[in-house]
């Protein structure tokens, strides 16, 4: 069964938070939902999803999910500044 876990943060926040979690049509009508906005990055890792799926929705993220986060932050943060670099008016 298809699983999404969405994740938020803003600057100050002591920790990542769950924002929303969602299995099976619930999950593929989130990914849709995403996929349509564009400005929602989706990244696939099933080991991280079931360790993320385990926390409550407006929970924390565990310290020790903290290295994975940070890495996937920058990632996305890449992603997003080669994409400004795309924009054409």
């Amino acid at each position: 069964m298809k699983r999404v876990v969405g994740i938020g943060y803003e600057a100050g926040d002591p920790a990542p938070t769950v924002v929303l979690k969602g299995a099976g049509a619930e999950a593929e009508a989130i990914l849709d939902q995403a996929r349509s906005r564009g400005d929602v990055a989706i990244v696939h890792d099933a080991a991280l999803l079931s360790e993320l799926y385990r926390v409550p929705v407006d929970g924390p993220i565990d310290r020790d999910l903290f290295p994975i986060m940070a890495t996937l932050l920058a990632h996305v943060l890449d992603i997003d500044r080669r994409n400004e670099g795309n924009v054409h008016d």
